[in-house]
């Protein structure tokens, strides 16, 4: 019998960490840290901060594990702008000292990208051979951690763009519309913004797959095709069957936004779907598959 795989997630408790135990528990061990001590059945996990290197490495090589996933990020554009530092502290020198403990220890490190690292000039999907030129500093953070990891042979880096459930109190894009609208809210989205969104779950099972191949370098892990912000907020109103609320149009110069925003943010999973044998959802199938994932959680 096959043994299982051996996974140390960062940010296990926050959504993507989460989702990746919720998906993956049977059929991998599961650990990792997180800063927050939250009680999931099921799952152990040191609760730690990042930025305690020493603790952090100890914690690693205690759990000896096959694949360490870097989920935990300062993922908040705005406030990577307000707060350039740290931002770089953690984006990008923890990923560093991450991927030195993972070279170290012969341990094969999976990365968490962003589809950021993209300036948005171009209207098309960005393939991962595409020039970069992140134009915010969340972009930029993230994009010398994509360095810092591909220094080391083996390692994985998925440029991507979630969303999904929280056991936390924050909301990912995806609840904060489907909430926003069953409060009766009015939603001013842009149109002039497009992405490939993909369910955490879903990537869950691509990191798996990609990892269990032994894939390696930079893979664009996101949903088939585009849509817009708007487009997504109607698709997930009609599909949720939501009654209240209103989605009105609206273009990101109007919302005063403090970071610089990629207009077109599209990319395309042709590499790893054709790596990996796999098809990945539409936003469409996606919005689907978290209308099911949302009924069985007991979300709505």
């Amino acid at each position: 019998m096959r043994q299982k795989m051996k996974i140390y997630v960062t940010g296990v408790a926050g959504m993507l960490g989460y989702g990746i135990y919720r998906t993956l528990h049977s059929r991998a061990e599961i650990t990792g840290m997180d800063l927050l001590d939250i009680k999931i059945p099921g799952l152990s996990y040191r609760v730690l901060s990042l930025f305690d290197t020493d603790a952090v490495e100890k914690s690693i090589v205690e759990a000896g594990p096959d694949v360490l996933i870097h989920a935990a990020a300062y993922v908040n554009v705005d406030g990577c702008e307000q707060e350039p530092e740290y931002a770089r502290r953690l984006n990008t020198q923890v990923t560093e000292h991450l991927a030195d403990i993972c070279g170290r220890h012969g341990i094969k490190m999976a990365y968490i990208s962003t589809d950021a690292v993209f300036d948005g000039a171009d209207p098309k999907l960005y393939t991962e051979d595409d020039p970069v030129n992140p134009i915010n500093v969340y972009g930029r953070t993230k994009l010398d951690g994509e360095t810092a990891v591909l220094r080391y042979p083996g390692n994985l880096v998925f440029r991507t763009n979630i969303y999904g459930l929280n056991i936390q109190k924050k909301r990912s894009f995806g609840e904060w519309v489907y909430c926003s609208l069953k409060q009766g809210e009015t939603l001013n989205m842009f149109t002039d913004i497009d992405f490939s969104p993909i369910l955490v779950d879903e990537l869950a099972e691509l990191l798996y797959e990609a990892c269990a191949k032994g894939l390696d370098g930079r893979f664009h892990a996101c949903g088939t095709g585009c849509i817009t912000k708007y487009d997504f907020g109607i698709k997930l109103k009609e599909i949720f069957q939501i009654e209240s609320g209103e989605i009105r149009r609206a273009v990101s110069s109007d919302a005063g936004l403090k970071a610089k925003r990629s207009k077109h943010m599209g990319m395309s999973n042709e590499k790893l779907t054709s790596a990996l044998q796999i098809p990945v959802s539409t936003p469409q199938e996606s919005i689907e598959k978290f209308y099911q994932l949302c009924k069985r959680e007991a979300f709505l």
